[in-house]
């Protein structure tokens, strides 16, 4: 019997990993205005492709067990303890890594994006405990989405961010 939701959650590894390999165009767009890259951009870099990859790890996982035959709702559990665990660390740990890189605060919308990644864990946790939600693929495969989407927000900022600063460089020039 084939694992409910397994064709959404193959079709969104497929469009995670794109996204990890699109969000290296911040170093491509960085390197074309020339210049050395700075450690903010190198973070903003790597923490994207992080983020994809956790994406498509989760993604993985549920088929992956279901090749073992475990029962299903055992497969939503662990699956939502090893997808929210990393996405966790990564959220608590980002504003630090964030200033070491940038000497800066953290600004407001990435404590909103943090949040928001925050809620998706939240909801990871619940489908993995049961708690308020039946564990299976809905709860599962809408936090791995909204990890997505903010991935793919949180790049546009980061993104937008990065161009202004280099273009008015190069105006004051």
């Amino acid at each position: 019997m084939e694992l409910p939701g397994a064709t959404y959650l193959f079709t969104l590894a497929a469009l995670s990993v794109t996204f990890v390999g699109f969000s290296a165009l911040v170093i491509i767009i960085r390197q074309a205005f020339g210049g050395a890259i700075s450690r903010l951009e190198i973070l903003i870099t790597r923490i994207f492709i992080q983020l994809g990859f956790m994406v498509t790890a989760g993604a993985m996982l549920p088929p992956l067990l279901s090749l073992f035959e475990l029962p299903h709702a055992l497969i939503w559990r662990a699956s939502s303890v090893a997808a929210a665990i990393p996405s966790f660390v990564f959220a608590v740990t980002y504003p630090a890594r964030r200033h070491a890189a940038s000497g800066v605060a953290t600004p407001l919308a990435i404590w909103i994006d943090i949040l928001i990644l925050l809620a998706a864990v939240a909801v990871l946790m619940l489908n993995a405990t049961g708690v308020g939600i039946v564990p299976g693929p809905g709860p599962f495969a809408a936090a791995l989405t909204v990890i997505l989407f903010l991935s793919g927000f949180a790049y546009l900022q980061a993104l937008r961010t990065l161009l202004s600063h280099h273009l008015s460089r190069l105006d004051k020039k």
